[in-house]
């Protein structure tokens, strides 16, 4: 789809997957000048800064003409997911060098914040960047913008599992860095899909989420919460001085007094008794699907 992801969202999904789109990006079908259009994320928060890349490149060995440098970003345009079209706006604060030609091996490119060039990017929703050239045929690269993380905000972590759900009432008071990734990963869909491959019962259970190593979430936040039957945390890595969490969740079974000072609290279980019993009942080879995780906020009154 951050994302301080790793900075929320931003931090625990970089480097993010970016997305290199070969074009044609002249005035003239013919020319050899080919392109490259790349964003640097697959999933912003409103807000934030929606970066991507366009560049002309000359892979000859001849000069090749070329006078288009500073109308790049006007050969941009977002469609939206109901398959709106949107023109730039103000393109050129985005151009690039003057040129006139590309020297051999040369290019010419821009870096710009699609944010600026379509005010539409204000709204959560999946959207679609193409570059339309002249004399060429189109190309897209698509990307998720999810509603910005509110440090205040109650929010609750919904999993959808195979045998029913359980609701999670998430806390960034001790480890906002931890929930805001947690929150953002959600909202992308990244724990949809997810495992829950074993139960042990009394200890603990995990909820595997993604496990490129991306997700990892820095800083690993240390937390006082007591370790207690339905306290939800992240999976650590081993202590030292590159310690990081890892985007998998396990909800106490039981007190681990003994993991004090050593995990990050996100959470408790808040609800879906019935799905814990049937967890448990499987025991350890549990081997459940989530079939989604969902984010919702907690009206004020609802607030714990």
């Amino acid at each position: 789809m951050s994302l301080r992801p790793a900075l929320p969202l931003s931090r625990c999904l970089l480097p993010v997957l970016m997305v290199g789109l070969a074009v044609t990006a002249t005035a003239a079908a013919d020319s050899p000048l080919t392109a490259s259009l790349r964003m640097f994320q697959d999933v912003y928060e409103v807000g934030t800064v929606i970066r991507g890349e366009l560049t002309v490149i000359n892979p000859t060995e001849k000069w090749v003409d070329f006078d288009g440098a500073a109308e790049l970003a006007g050969n941009l345009e977002l469609v939206t997911a109901d398959g709106k079209a949107i023109s730039p706006t103000r393109p050129r604060r985005f151009g690039a060098a003057r040129a006139k030609a590309i020297g051999p091996g040369g290019f010419v490119g821009l870096t710009f914040d699609a944010g600026m060039l379509f005010p539409r990017l204000g709204r959560p929703g999946d959207y679609t960047l193409r570059f339309v050239p002249s004399g060429a045929p189109a190309q897209q690269a698509s990307f998720k913008l999810i509603e910005a993380f509110s440090p205040t905000a109650a929010y609750r972590l919904t999993i959808e599992t195979t045998v029913g759900p359980l609701t999670i009432a998430l806390d960034p008071s001790e480890a906002p860095v931890a929930v805001h990734n947690v929150v953002n990963l959600a909202r992308s869909g990244l724990y949809d899909g997810a495992s829950i491959p074993r139960v042990e019962k009394g200890v603990a259970f995990k909820i595997r989420g993604p496990g490129a190593p991306r997700y990892r979430i820095r800083p690993q936040e240390k937390t006082s919460a007591a370790l207690l039957a339905g306290t939800v945390l992240l999976e650590a890595s081993p202590p030292g001085p590159g310690a990081f969490n890892l985007p998998h969740l396990i909800v106490l079974l039981g007190p681990r007094p003994e993991w004090q000072g050593k995990a990050t609290v996100i959470g408790h279980l808040l609800g879906g008794a019935e799905t814990l019993d049937q967890l448990i009942a499987r025991g350890h080879g549990a081997g459940l699907e989530v079939v989604s995780a969902t984010i919702t906020q907690a009206a004020p009154d609802e607030k714990e």
